[in-house]
């Protein structure tokens, strides 16, 4: 049941594997389609060099987006960030957690507003990007949220 405020529906729907409430929105996700954007986000954020995570490093993170904790590591990503504690966690003053959830939800409600006809996208040769801006304004560029980076405590399979 919905808090009082709370859809009674996910926003944003890919299946219903995750459901998860983050500020007003509520989104489901299927687990491909939520593993996905799990690594996609830590890698916006540099813990994780594009294309480094397998399998259970993404499960880590998946534990992590949706407990706020990992309890049961599965993998060398689980251990290095345990290992780093409350620094990996809150580097800098800014939550690994929220930012994690943050960048997850941004792309399901991009991907919603684009199905709503709301904002219309195209991939900038250049950049090697996708550039989203309002339906009908191609000059007003949608860009990420200015976030933290986790580049100087980024995991790698040295570690």
């Amino acid at each position: 049941m919905a808090r009082e405020g709370k859809q009674a529906q996910p926003n944003y729907c890919s299946g219903d594997d995750y459901v998860l409430e983050f500020r007003s929105f509520r989104y489901g996700f299927n687990s491909v389609d939520f593993a996905q954007r799990v690594e996609q986000a830590a890698e916006q954020l540099e813990l994780v060099a594009p294309g480094s995570l397998d399998a259970d490093g993404v499960g880590d993170l998946i534990q992590l987006i949706v407990t706020g904790s990992i309890e049961q590591r599965l993998s060398p990503l689980g251990d290095y960030l345990a290992a780093l504690g409350d620094y990996a966690l809150n580097h800098r003053g800014e939550s690994l957690v929220f930012w994690l959830r943050e960048l997850v939800f941004r792309s399901a409600w991009l991907d919603m507003q684009i199905l709503e006809n709301q904002i219309e996208f195209v991939f900038d040769d250049e950049r090697l990007q996708f550039v989203y801006f309002p339906t009908g304004h191609p000059s007003r560029e949608i860009g990420l949220p200015p976030h933290p980076s986790w580049k100087d405590l980024q995991y790698s399979e040295t570690e």
